[in-house]
């Protein structure tokens, strides 16, 4: 093809030669990008890349920074070369070049070496000979390339195994000669190599197995090699050296012959095994290595094994405790390295094994031999491991592997035993453990799944870490292997029958007993299982029935136990069924399923804090029906004497010794021998743990059931315990100096003795009790029992004393009533003892004595409740000893929530049985309730919660007396002891008295106190409280109703109002209970106006004087409640009011209003102030508040008052008046009027303005209107407002003005008059009612920076003319004027508001010519901002009278396009842009052109936003460029195009987008249906940097296509943007006119812009600073030299 005019060719080589010197630059994204382009081009001429590539290599790295991006480009270039295009001479030039400058550095393994040795092996890909050839000529030297050499082969062995093997004879004899020379450091390299080409020999075997590829030669190379590197190289001290060797060794043997192989054995071995020492990676290569030796010497098909087995053993012994190493997976990183290791060395085994099996077999059970841990660990997971795969040539030899099983049966390291477990499971498996031995194997099992929790966490982390074997992974597998054999083994059911019932009795199978159970319960499944279970009864070792009942019932305690361990049990109770008498079978399966219900879900269970208790009691109750369906007492006996022995099993597990108490009491209970109970009794006592509190109660209760049949014989023994203790109490003073350890044992036997005789009293028989229990309190035996110091006892002591209580309660409901002896000084024993020692610790909140103090509130209110009556003194002890626990705090809430509950309960008793008749006990309940109040009050809400239940449980019971009468027992209607308190009354001659006299009075209930201390609590923030203290009041009213009234009294002629607002009170009650979600506002409305009819005028008055507590409430809410409460009372009663307590009312109102901090709440305050003065006398009220207002203003300083300034609050009331508001507002319209932050002014002055001046400085005058501005507009409601509203225009212009002075002085730091005025604007706001306007000064009004204030005024000015148009033409009048004002900001403020009332002024055609006039006067302002505002105001005034002002404002652009301003010239564009979406084509076309050159001259802007509206507004004028206009508005068009194409890759986000709409707009006037069809494509549309390039090309091509008489312009204005400001459009620029360039073909035209460009571009390529640029030379050119494929390249 002949050469094109212009001569391509002569640029291209120099292009090239441009991107291989880019391929050095110091940018990635350069040098990625030369790459990218050189990898373009190659295919099209390699030859021609090759050659610039070998120039720049010439040079070296010490010219050329990139050699590794030169050599992977020559690679590539090789790789793509065609056929045809292979010159050897040229391609042997190229390997050379590598070669040399591999040879040249002393560096190893260089990211550039790398890149030239796969130069060499893309050369070698297509002509092999000369690549070999020349590294060939390498080696022969002795320099420091060798290595590099070597590794360039072996990458060739690697890439190309087929063309590597038939020349591996001459690697080898050019490589042999040199080996000896290599040093220790490069032999890594040497046998990595030796690696790699044994291995492509491998591979070519495979792939071409009837190819010889092994000759005399060859073999005789690998012969050397092999013996070089057996004898010499792995002998070395450095361990990569060895370690590549034996790597290299592995893959040669079996390559070598036999003879030479057997020959080397005794010294490779060694070597091999050496490597075992060092870390994990270098055992898996020598395991790999000896897994392909032994397959080389033992299964070689030539010839017998070369190894003999005693040859062997040295390597057997090696791996063994390899594989212990490698069977732990502590270390998670090395999991993988560990596992293949494992398994290459069990190949290994195998491998020994198929050839030697008898004599492995034997050596490893030779290994087993409790020696070495690891030894044996290993020789174990061997066996396991072959076992299987050796069964048949193994089954001979079983007896010989149990008895060695059996020999390791007691060794002690855990990792032995878990091998051994597992291998037991698989000899099961194998049906290998039948014989005597089953059974010991089974055990063994068992045993190790009785591993305790104790014994996981006292584990050794550090050997765990180490490589030891955690017990609990012993355990699971075990427990597991245990499972599995009787679940999958049938074989096995013989053996396991008798054995895991022999494993449930001894303790030391304890924490195996639930798999035990389980494995019983899946052999029960079979059906064979009753045969072999029949059979294991016939054994005489295994345990009789009595022995596993009374076992398993012990160990069903604990439902939580591991394993489901109680579920297990009871479902094994059913397997073993047969074994128990017959008639019990029947109860069992009815019961049993209930309780494993109860226990099936644990997460459930566990949120019953008394889980515990109740499942006890379930396992007692079940144990107690067994033995009465059973009814056999001789079996009863016999089980007795079972449990007898079997409390050996639980000594120091006191939890089960426990259980084990209350059966053998529950058996006995049934048994009538008295010698036989005393017996087991004394042995219960023997074997009871009595310092644990838990074995204590435990015998306490067992002694107690054994006392409902055998209670004297039980006190006898108690008796005798007590006297055997010795100590009185001047002994246990004695023994606390001399050996406390002796208090500590006395204080356990008083415990044990206090619960013995409290539970023995708890079940014995009413009948007798009575005797005894006289006989124990009346002798001052208990007395010896309350000297105790230790917690535990304490508690004890009280439970005994309140189960004696219980009993006198418990006999008195059976109807044997007597009176409790010393009972007041057993209350004070029980405070004494719940109180803290000297000696208990530095926490009073320690749990042990809250327990006891819990304990001690439940045995006070049991002796309360006892006869006799309680006095007052005591009384006033426990109320002064207990109610502080209201205080206490939540958690723990197990321990602290029964403690209150038991306090409240006490509380009740108190009240119930403190008095005779209705009065007292009413002075008991006031005395109560006030003694409550603190805590009813208090901040704390679980304390309000608290006192509130505690008077609503206390009324509920003073009803109740009050209304029916009340036992003191909880009996309900008419009983006995009912009927003995009034007998007691009579006997005191009562019977004259009425009953009115043994009722309260209403007066004595001082229901004013009482209603403002519980109405706040109908508000609280906890809706428990809330509902609570409705019901407090409801029951105080229903009370004080059903009370007898005075004759004469007001309440009796409102007593149906009284009932009906009781009722309604009651529906709002029902409301809370049932309804949650209600409002708790409208029930507090609600309440409270049901009190408000209930309550008589004195209790009213009472309630409002002490109104200051109640609003000075704690809870926010409750204060708010207490204030809605008071208005309420004074807008429905007020009239009932006299002077005085109007007065107290007003004072405690104001006292509220200065100590209530919250601003919220204050204002609720001075509303019900308001209220007050509304309903009563106002003058007092707003002249008191006014005074106060003022005062504060000189004499405190307002702004750090706590909680803001009250007083400034008050103005709001004031201006809610219409008497106060005039006054008030006369003073603030003038300080608006003639006071501003920067001049002063006279005013009229009304009385207020005179105090304030009398007050206030002059400097002050300012700060003080604008607070009485702010107070006033705040406050002003209807009547402010209205005046407001008069005089609104010059109040708004006032502060915008003003706003814009602020503003101007607040930039330049003084900020102190903008943030006094901005709260003045805000009050404003809200005055009006205008909220938007607030947001927009919340919003904006403190934006000081980049003119933000002008948009305030601007959205203000906007906001006011939507909602007040009539008010728009005053504010213009005024405004217009400030324009001539001297003060700049003032004139930008004004032209602000106005250039947006023009926007609503199209109702006033002479507002708008006004405003139209007034700015085209000052768009010449010296302000810029001030010119910007007048040309937007006339911008919308063309909008609403296009015809008429079209032509002034278009006039008004063209002018400020040329702006220099920035900010007028954006503004001028984007006016523009907006004019032209309504002015007509007659306005525009006149100017049209004039617009586009301004237009064109601004989309160069350094300005982002200018560019963008700039680009829009063009793109906008294409509507106009029709007709007449059409060709010279298409000139501008393609003068334009090519810029707006280049910043479609605008770092702008805006301008992309803009130039974007401007194409879309302007592409279809070019007629060009290719090119319009663009911008429909995801490329035009997406943003990132390959899509732009793709949208490029094809716009460049469909230009060349289709515009071809255009690409001249396009061209010439692409070639301009190369020197553009912005890097990016540079980029752009070039890459752009490269695709136009690579789609010109031959156009003769345009031969000058080829030789520029390729100038420009490998000028920018070299010179250009920035990387981005550099980068997309590189495209450029590689698309110019593909355009010019077709033509002569020349080299």
């Amino acid at each position: 093809m002949a050469a094109s005019p212009f001569e391509p060719s002569l640029h291209q080589p120099e292009a090239i030669q441009v991107l291989v010197a880019s391929l050095g630059d110091e940018s990635p994204l350069v040098r990625e990008a030369a790459m990218d382009a050189l990898k373009e081009i190659c295919p099209l001429n390699p030859l021609l890349v090759l050659d610039c590539c070998l120039g720049a290599a010439r040079g070296g790295r010490r010219r050329f920074g990139n050699m590794a991006g030169v050599f992977r480009t020559m690679a590539f270039a090789v790789h793509v070369m065609d056929e045809r295009d292979i010159d050897h001479a040229f391609l042997t030039k190229l390997a050379k070049v590598a070669t040399t400058e591999m040879i040249s550095s002393k560096e190893i393994n260089t990211d550039w070496q790398k890149a030239a040795s796969s130069l060499l092996v893309s050369i070698g890909a297509r002509l092999p000979d000369l690549m070999m050839d020349e590294i060939f000529s390498s080696l022969s030297g002795h320099h420091s390339a060798l290595p590099t050499m070597v590794q360039t082969l072996a990458d060739f062995a690697s890439a190309d195994a087929s063309q590597f093997t038939p020349r591996l004879k001459g690697v080898l004899s050019r490589v042999l000669p040199i080996l000896g020379s290599v040093k220790d450091a490069l032999r890594p390299i040497f046998a990595h190599a030796f690696k790699c080409w044994c291995q492509a020999v491998w591979q070519f075997c495979g792939d071409f197995p009837s190819d010889p590829y092994l000759d005399n030669d060859v073999l005789s190379f690998l012969h050397s090699v092999f013996e070089l590197l057996l004898r010499v190289w792995a002998s070395s001290r450095d361990m990569k050296v060895r370690l590549a060797t034996v790597e290299a060794l592995g893959q040669m043997v079996g390559l070598v012959s036999r003879t030479q192989l057997k020959a080397a054995l005794p010294r490779l071995i060694p070597t091999i095994l050496e490597l075992y020492r060092k870390d994990h990676q270098s055992a898996f290569i020598a395991t790999c290595a000896l897994d392909n030796l032994l397959d080389a010497s033992l299964l070689s098909e030539s010839g017998p094994p070369l190894l003999e087995f005693e040859e062997l053993t040295i390597v057997l012994s090696t791996l063994l405790p390899v594989t212990c190493i490698c069977n732990d997976e502590s270390e998670k990183s090395l999991v993988a390295v560990k596992r293949k290791t494992y398994n290459a060395i069990q190949h290994c085994f195998l491998t020994v094994g198929s050839v030697y099996p008898e004599e492995l077999f034997m050596y490893l059970l030779n290994k087993c031999k409790p020696r070495e841990e690891s030894c044996t660990f290993g020789a174990l997971c061997v066996l396991k491991h072959l076992l299987p795969r050796l069964s048949e040539t193994w089954h001979g030899k079983i007896e010989s592997l149990v008895e060695t099983v059996k020999s390791l049966l007691e060794d002690q390291s855990v990792g032995v035993q878990k091998a051994l477990a597992e291998l037991i499971v698989v000899m099961a498996s194998h049906c290998y453990l039948g014989g005597q031995y089953g059974e010991l194997f089974i055990e063994y099992l068992v045993r190790h799944c009785a591993i305790t929790e104790a014994d996981v966490a006292g584990c050794d982390p550090q050997k765990v870490k180490a490589g030891g074997v955690c017990p609990f992974e012993l355990r699971m597998i075990c427990e597991k292997g245990l499972l599995l054999l009787a679940i999958t083994i049938p074989e096995m059911e013989p053996i396991l029958w008798p054995c895991l019932l022999k494993m449930i009795i001894p303790r030391k199978y304890t924490g195996a007993v639930a798999i035990v159970c389980r494995c019983i319960s899946e052999l029960s499944r079979h059906r064979s299982s009753y045969a072999s279970l029949t059979e294991s009864i016939a054994h005489t070792d295994i345990p009789i029935p009595e022995e596993l009942f009374a076992r398993l019932v012990v160990l069903l305690h604990d439902p939580l136990a591991r394993g489901q361990l109680s579920t297990q049990i009871l479902t094994v109770l059913c397997c073993l069924a047969p074994l128990f008498p017959k008639n019990v079978n029947l109860f069992w399966q009815d019961e049993i399923p209930k309780m494993k219900a109860y226990i099936s879900d644990t997460e459930d269970l566990k949120q019953d804090s008394s889980y515990q208790e109740t499942w006890d009691d379930m396992i007692i109750n079940f144990f107690a029906e067994s033995l009465d369906v059973i009814q056999d007492i001789d079996w009863a006996m016999s089980l007795g004497n079972v449990f007898s022995k079997q409390y050996l099993l639980y000594i120091g597990d006191d939890e089960h010794s426990a259980l084990l108490h209350r059966c053998l009491g529950m058996l006995l209970q049934k048994v009538d021998g008295r010698s036989y109970v005393r017996e087991k009794i004394d042995l219960m006592y023997k074997h009871a743990n009595i310092a644990n509190g838990t074995n204590r109660i435990g015998l306490a209760k067992g002694m107690g059931l054994v006392s409902a049949s055998h209670l004297d014989t039980v006190l006898e023994k108690l008796k005798s315990i007590l006297d055997g203790v010795g100590h009185n109490r001047f002994q246990r003073f004695l023994s606390f100096f001399s050996n406390r350890a002796k208090t500590q044992d006395a204080d356990d036997v008083y415990a044990a003795l206090a619960l013995m005789y409290g539970y023995a009293a708890r079940y014995a028989p009413s009948t007798i009790i009575e005797a005894r229990i006289d006989a124990l309190v009346g002798t001052n035996m208990l007395s010896r029992l309350l000297h105790v110091r230790q917690p535990a006892a304490k508690q004890a002591v009280i439970t005994a004393i309140d189960l004696l209580g219980r009993a006198v309660i418990h006999a008195a409901e059976g109807g044997i009533s007597f009176p409790l002896k010393r009972r007041d000084q057993m209350l004070d024993y029980i405070l004494t003892l719940m109180g803290r020692d000297e000696y208990d610790g530095a926490v009073d909140l320690s749990l042990e004595l809250l327990h006891t103090q819990t304990l001690a509130l439940s045995a006070c209110t049991t002796l309360v409740s006892v006869e006799p009556k309680l006095t007052i003194e005591t009384r006033n002890l426990i109320l002064k000893a207990t109610l502080c626990f209201f205080a206490l705090p939540n958690d723990p809430p197990d321990v602290v929530d029964p403690l209150i509950k038991n306090l409240i309960t006490l509380l009740c008793a108190i009240l119930l049985t403190s008095g005779d008749d209705g009065r007292s006990r009413g002075e008991q309940l006031l005395h109560i309730m006030r003694s409550v109040d603190q805590y009813v009050s208090s901040a704390v809400d679980h304390q309000r919660a608290r006192g509130c239940l505690a008077v609503y449980e206390l009324l509920v019971k003073f009803r109740t007396l009050c209304s029916s009468g009340y036992c003191v027992l909880g009996c309900s209607g008419s009983c006995m002891h009912l009927h003995q308190i009034t007998e007691r009354i009579a006997s005191r001659n009562s019977s004259s008295l009425t009953s009115t006299f043994l009722l309260p009075t209403r007066d004595s209930l001082y229901l004013g106190e009482r209603t403002i201390v519980y109405l706040p609590r109908c508000a609280d923030t906890s809706s428990e409280v809330r509902k609570i203290s409705a019901q407090i009041l409801d029951l105080f009213f229903t009370i004080a109703l059903s009370l007898p009234r005075p004759v004469g009294s007001p309440l009796s002629e409102h007593i149906e109002q009284s009932y009906s607002a009781l009722s309604a009170l009651g529906d709002v009650i029902a409301i809370l209970k049932s309804d949650a979600s209600i409002d708790p506002s409208e029930i507090f409305n609600r309440i409270v106006s049901s009190v408000c009819v209930l309550l008589a005028k004195e209790e009213l008055a009472v309630i409002l004087h002490g109104c200051t507590i109640s609003i000075c409430d704690k809870v926010k809410l409750s204060a708010e409640g207490s204030v809605g409460a008071i208005m309420e009372f004074i807008l429905k009663r007020g009239n009932e009011l006299n002077e005085n307590d109007v007065s107290r009312t007003t004072q405690s109102l104001i006292s509220a209003t200065i100590y209530v901090t919250d601003k919220h709440l204050r204002q609720e305050v001075l509303a019900a102030i308001c209220c007050l003065a509304e309903q009563t006398n106002p003058k007092v009220v707003f002249f008191e508040v006014l005074i106060a207002a003022e005062r504060d203003i000189v004499t405190k300083d307002i702004s750090w008052l706590r909680g803001g300034w009250p007083m400034q609050d008050a103005f709001y009331t004031f201006s809610q008046h219409s008497v106060l508001s005039e006054l008030f507002l006369e003073y603030i319209v003038s300080e608006l009027n003639n006071h501003t932050p920067d001049q002063g002014g006279d005013s009229e002055k009304g009385d207020s303005v005179r105090h304030l001046a009398e007050v206030c400085n002059d400097d002050e005058i300012p700060q003080a209107a604008i607070l009485a501005l702010t107070a006033f507009f705040r406050g002003g409601g209807k009547t402010g407002r209205r005046t407001v509203e008069q005089s609104y225009a010059a109040v708004l212009c006032a502060l915008i003005l003003q706003l814009g002075n602020c503003h101007g002085w607040a930039e330049t730091g003084q900020q102190h008059s903008l943030r006094t005025l901005l709260p003045a604007f805000y009050s404003f706001c809200e005055c009006v009612g205008d909220l938007e306007m607030g947001k927009i000064l919340a919003r904006d009004g403190e934006q000081i920076e980049n003119g933000r204030w002008i948009n305030l005024i601007e959205d203000l000015a906007s906001c006011v003319a939507m909602k007040r148009p009539k008010e728009v033409h005053p504010i213009c009048n005024i405004l217009s004027k400030a324009l001539n004002r001297s003060q700049k900001f003032q004139r930008e403020a004004a032209a602000a508001a106005l250039s947006q009332f023009v926007r609503y002024s199209d109702g006033s055609g002479s507002l708008l010519e006004h405003l139209v006039e007034v700015l085209c006067l000052h768009v010449a302002d010296e302000s810029a901002t001030a010119r910007r505002l007048c040309l937007v105001g006339l911008v919308q005034a063309s909008g609403l009278h296009v015809d008429q002002y079209a032509f002034q404002v278009l006039g008004v652009i063209l002018v400020l396009l040329e702006d220099p301003d920035e900010g007028v010239a954006l503004s001028t564009s984007q006016s523009l842009l907006k004019v032209l979406q309504t002015f007509p084509r007659d306005v525009v076309a006149p100017s049209l052109i004039n617009l586009s050159i301004r237009l064109r001259n601004l989309i160069i802007s350094m300005n982002g936003k200018v560019r963008a509206s700039s680009f829009a507004a063009f793109g906008a004028l294409s509507k106009y460029g029709t007709g007449a206009l059409h060709e010279a508005f298409l000139e501008q068009v393609h003068s334009t195009l090519p810029r707006m194409i280049l910043h479609l890759q605008d770092d702008e986000a805006s301008v992309r987008q803009a130039c974007k709409s401007a194409l879309q707009q302007i592409l279809p006037l070019l007629d060009v249906e290719d090119i319009s069809s663009l911008i429909n494509t995801n490329c035009f549309n997406s943003d990132h940097r390959s899509d732009y390039e793709n949208f490029v090309r094809d716009i460049a091509r469909h230009i060349c296509q289709n515009l071809a008489a255009r690409v001249d312009t396009y061209m010439a204005s692409a070639i301009q943007a190369f020197d553009a400001p912005w890097p990016v459009i540079q980029a752009n620029a070039l890459y752009f006119v490269g695709s136009m360039l690579s789609h010109l073909g031959e156009q003769r035209s345009l031969a000058p812009y080829v030789t520029q460009v390729f100038g420009l571009l490998i000028g920018k390529m070299s010179r250009s600073s920035d990387a981005i640029v550099r980068a997309n030379c590189s495209p450029a050119l590689s698309m110019l030299l593909k355009a010019t494929h077709a033509l002569t390249w020349s080299v």
